[in-house]
């Protein structure tokens, strides 16, 4: 009787190690409610802004595109969704507000404000805040709860940090 004990332990033991290895052992992958149902967006061209702005902020852009995720982002000049830069009295350096109704739109606002008061490499700020606020229209969540390296962390110095992380470009992945 013993015998059949062991004998049973060590099948369930053959067949409980395997299991344990052939799952993905990632964290998992915070996400919000909010994005893109299409990993290919467009947005109007910021016509508007001078190329102090629209360099780097198309910088941002080619930033997510070469990413191996499946997320494009193209300028179309009949899309409703809109990246722009003004002054505004908040604290924030970017906005993405989404909203649909009846299909996927966003609108992302760069703060001039607080970007010109605290960027020490203008370019590359507004380059990193693009990416940050682009990050939103793929799911990704402000500042998670992760110790790796992410471009949507609060504690981002946007002068230095400007491009997806790998942890935001799993978390894509995830999303799509």
């Amino acid at each position: 009787m013993k015998v059949n004990y062991v004998k049973n332990g060590i099948i369930t033991l053959a067949l409980a190690v395997p299991l344990m290895f052939s799952f993905n052992l990632t964290t998992s992958a915070e996400l919000t409610n909010s994005g893109s149902p299409d990993a290919g967006i467009s947005v109007k061209s910021p016509d508007n802004l001078n190329d102090t702005w629209k360099t780097p902020i198309n910088e941002g852009i080619i930033a997510w595109n070469g990413t191996p995720t499946p997320v494009t982002i193209g300028y179309l000049s009949s899309s409703t969704n809109t990246i722009t830069a003004a002054s505004y009295p908040d604290t924030w350096y970017g906005l993405n507000s989404q909203w649909f109704s009846p299909k996927y739109r966003y609108t992302i606002q760069l703060n001039s404000r607080t970007i010109v008061r605290d960027a020490t490499n203008f370019s590359n700020f507004v380059k990193g805040a693009t990416v940050h606020e682009f990050g939103h229209s793929f799911f990704l969540k402000d500042n998670p709860n992760t110790t790796k390296a992410s471009i949507m962390k609060y504690s981002n110095d946007f002068n230095t940090v400007t491009t997806p992380r790998q942890y935001d470009i799993d978390d894509v992945n995830t999303a799509y």
